[in-house]
């Protein structure tokens, strides 16, 4: 078994993670007080060769755009064999009334399970019910009726045993607000109705949430909130700008997205370390690597990233040791308090995450021209018998995903964080 196969809890989220790719003051390492577990609702597990497929309406279609999620994911599980297929459509439904193109909705749902089943995910990430969400409380049952017949037939055409996880609704933010911030920022006075603040929406987002976890764990789904991370005390939202004028998620909302979800699939890892006179470091926990070397005192090791850390450090003779993670420092510590335990605060990504998002944005930009070719129409619609015969250049793209799939396979082990610990001056 991986040390990264470890069982992963979908619950609450632990507010204090969700916001570190956002987190701008001096980095903090203070003595390790664990938050709690949150509670616990479906055990899910990463397997190593899992295929994970996301399905969705312009929330996982746009999030191929940015690759904050997959890009963590597979750092974070760098030891085990993952794949994602990003089979996201703006604007749709859980009827798939976007994906009909010239064709009915129907066939374009058939078109779906038709993809799902060349795919044989064995994770399938969903989310649904942000355009749902507009017909209020008088359409979740209908909403969770169809869902549950997609889920089934979703399921038919994956491998068996098939897992599914399903995201909750995220906020709205005003709309326009991009806009107002660019062109009228200097006129405090300047606040249309329009631009106001869309707590009746929101409502309506809570109301289908509410429902959705409740319909998640009720048929044994993993649910993941997606809502509270963008939520601050006082049930505000963050000052800063998480949307395309108010409803689509930009790159930051993405990063908080991350954030919220890795917080929820990894709520604490341990990093231990056992220093014994004449020995190599022993280094275990879900984010160990191998290559830890300690000589005079001075203890170097690496880590993977994803979700809160405890570093706890055992053998240190007495005395004060400076801890240092990537380039940042992290204060002065007794040799007792790395026994206790160490809780960074990290406050920038660790080397070689920038290039491995990279790679997993334009895998994902390929495997969308695989799958959503410009011209389809001529290819594979109405006008097939035009250019139909230069569909089979389509499948080629297949080879430049794999290549891309094994750069990001030899990038992932790359993105680590760089951890010291020395003798205090």
């Amino acid at each position: 078994m991986f040390d990264t196969m470890r069982h992963l809890r979908f619950g609450s989220p632990h507010l204090a993670s969700v916001l570190i790719f956002l987190a701008a003051r001096l980095p903090a390492a203070e003595p390790a007080t664990p938050p709690p577990a949150p509670p616990a609702t479906v055990d899910f597990q990463f397997r190593d060769g899992d295929r994970v497929v996301l399905l969705g309406n312009t929330l996982i279609e746009r999030a191929q755009r940015y690759g904050h999620l997959e890009t963590a994911l597979v750092a974070r599980l760098g030891g085990i064999r993952l794949s994602f297929r990003n089979l996201g459509w703006s604007g749709d439904t859980v009827l798939a009334e976007s994906r009909g193109i010239f064709d009915t909705p129907a066939k374009g749902y058939q078109r779906m399970l038709a993809h799902v089943a060349r795919l044989k995910p064995t994770v399938l990430v969903l989310g649904y019910g942000s355009n749902e969400s507009f017909t209020g409380t008088d359409g979740i049952r209908t909403f969770l009726k169809q869902y549950a017949q997609l889920i089934s037939d979703l399921k038919s055409k994956s491998a068996p045993g098939v897992r599914v996880a399903i995201l909750s609704i995220p906020p709205q933010q005003r709309p326009g607000l991009r806009r107002l911030n660019t062109t009228v920022a200097t006129t405090s006075q300047f606040t249309p109705p329009d631009l106001e603040f869309p707590v009746a929406r929101n409502r309506q987002i809570d109301q289908f949430n509410t429902a959705l976890a409740h319909f998640a764990l009720t048929h044994d789904h993993a649910h993941l909130d997606i809502n509270t991370p963008f939520q601050k005390p006082g049930d505000r939202f963050a000052d800063s700008e998480f949307t395309v004028d108010g409803r689509a998620l930009n790159s930051t909302g993405y990063q908080v997205l991350t954030g919220g979800i890795m917080a929820q699939l990894f709520p604490t890892s341990t990093l231990s370390v056992e220093l014994k006179q004449g020995q190599s470091p022993r280094v275990s926990g879900p984010l160990a690597v191998a290559g830890a070397s300690y000589q005079r005192q001075h203890l170097t090791l690496s880590a993977r990233t994803g979700g809160a850390l405890v570093l706890r450090v055992h053998g240190l003779p007495r005395g004060r040791y400076s801890l240092h993670i990537d380039r940042d420092d992290y204060g002065d510590h007794t040799a007792g308090e790395f026994a206790a335990g160490i809780v960074p605060s990290f406050t920038r990504l660790p080397v070689g995450h920038a290039e491995l998002r990279r790679a997993v944005i334009a895998k994902n930009r390929l495997y969308f021209h695989r799958w959503r070719p410009q011209n389809t129409t001529y290819l594979f619609g109405f006008r097939k018998h035009e250019q139909g015969n230069n569909a089979k250049e389509v499948a080629e793209f297949e080879k430049l995903v794999a290549a891309r799939e094994a750069e990001i396979s030899k990038l992932k082990t790359k993105v680590l964080h760089r951890i010291t610990i020395t003798p205090a001056n």
